[in-house]
C-alpha cells in the first residue's frame, strides 16, 4: 500500500464499502421485486414463464444493440432470434407435407428400391404398405446397399427400421431433444386419426435456426438460378415468361402461353417423353432440358450463344 496518502486510503475503503452496500441493496430490491411478481401470478408456472420472457427480452435487447453497433453480424443476430423462436413452433411448421413425401412401397424388390434411391437425392425413405397412411418402416440407403450386396433373400420389410411417429401438435424443441436422444433422423407426423400428415427430419429442424442447408443435390428455392459468371441459368419449367424476359432481355413472341414449359412444348410440337433430350434455339439462347417428368419439362439449362440466331426445333 506504499504511495497512498491516508486520505486516499480512506476514500478507497469508503468506495469499496459503498460498492458492497450498493450491490447488497440492489440484490435485496431484486428479491423484493421477484416476491411481488409472485404474488401477482396465480401459479408458480406462470411466474417462471414471466421470468423466462423477461430474460429473453433482456438478451434480445443486448443482441439488437450489438447488431446496431456492428459487434454482432446480421446472420448471427438472426440465428439467436431463431433459437428463441424455435421453442414456439410445432412440427407442422417445418414438416414436409404428405403430398410431397417421397416414399417406397413395401412390395418393391431390394434391387428396384436401390436403383430408385440412387436416382433420388435422399438417403432415407418412409416404407409404406398399400397407401401412405400405413407407414411400416423407414429405409436407409446404406442398409439397402448392404442387403443388396450381402443378403440376397432379404425383403424391404426385413431391413427397414422401426418408424418413429409423432403427433402434429408436438413442440419442435421437445421433438428435437427426443430425436437427438434416440439418435433418430426422421419422424412420421400423424394426426388425431393416425393418418400421415408429413415427415420431419433433423435437417428440417436445424434449418429453422441456421437457415436453408443446401447440399450437393439441392437447387435453391428460386425460379431462375445463375450459374457462375457466364450467361448460363438453371430455370424451372414453371417460370413465367415475363420473369424470364426480364432476366434474359428478350421477348417471347407467343400468345396464350404463360410458362417456359408451355413455350418449349409449343416449340417442340409434342409432349416430351421422360428420357427425351431437347434443345431449342430461340433469340440467341439455347434452351436444353435438364429434367422431364410426366411429360412436363421441369428444369431447363438456358445458355447465351456466341452468335445470335434462331433455328427451328431441334431434338437430340
Amino acid at each position: 500500500m506504499e504511495g497512498f496518502t491516508p486520505s486516499v486510503l480512506v476514500m478507497i475503503i469508503l468506495a469499496v464499502i459503498v460498492g458492497f452496500a450498493a450491490g447488497y441493496f440492489l440484490m435485496k430490491q431484486r428479491e423484493k421485486i421477484k416476491e411481488a411478481k409472485k404474488k401477482l401470478h396465480t401459479s408458480e408456472q406462470e411466474y417462471e414463464e414471466d421470468e423466462d420472457n423477461e430474460y429473453e427480452e433482456e438478451i434480445m435487447n443486448i443482441v439488437n444493440e450489438g447488431h446496431e453497433q456492428g459487434a454482432i453480424m446480421e446472420g448471427e443476430a438472426r440465428m439467436i432470434t431463431n433459437i428463441f423462436e424455435f421453442g414456439d413452433k410445432d412440427v407442422t411448421d417445418v414438416m414436409t407435407s404428405r403430398k410431397k413425401i417421397d416414399a417406397i412401397e413395401v412390395s418393391m424388390s431390394v434391387e428396384k428400391a436401390l436403383n430408385y434411391m440412387l436416382d433420388e437425392p435422399y438417403s432415407r425413405y418412409p416404407l409404406y404398405e398399400e397407401d401412405i397412411d400405413n407407414i411400416v418402416g423407414v429405409l436407409y440407403l446404406k442398409d439397402v446397399i448392404d442387403a443388396y450386396l450381402n443378403q440376397k433373400d432379404a425383403t424391404l420389410s426385413d431391413i427397414a427400421r422401426e418408424p418413429f411417429f409423432v403427433h402434429q401438435t408436438m413442440n419442435l424443441s421437445v421433438l428435437f431433444q427426443e430425436m437427438q436422444t434416440k439418435k433418430i433422423h426422421m419422424a412420421i407426423v400423424i394426426d388425431e386419426y393416425s393418418q400421415t400428415e408429413g415427415i420431419v427430419s433433423m435437417e428440417d429442424m436445424l434449418e429453422v435456426i441456421v437457415g436453408n442447408i443446401l447440399d450437393e443435390y439441392d437447387v435453391e428455392d428460386r425460379n431462375i438460378t445463375k450459374i457462375g459468371w457466364a450467361d448460363i441459368y438453371l430455370v424451372r419449367g414453371s417460370t413465367r415468361l415475363e420473369e424470364l424476359e426480364d432476366t434474359l432481355g428478350i421477348e417471347f413472341e407467343v400468345e396464350d402461353i404463360e410458362t417456359l414449359n408451355g413455350f418449349l412444348i409449343d416449340q417442340l410440337g409434342h409432349l416430351p417423353e421422360d428420357n427425351e433430350e431437347i434443345e431449342i434455339i430461340y433469340q440467341g439462347y439455347s434452351f436444353k432440358s435438364v429434367d422431364i417428368h410426366d411429360n412436363m419439362i421441369r428444369q431447363v439449362k438456358v445458355e447465351k450463344r456466341k452468335r445470335k440466331e434462331e433455328e427451328d426445333v431441334r431434338t437430340q
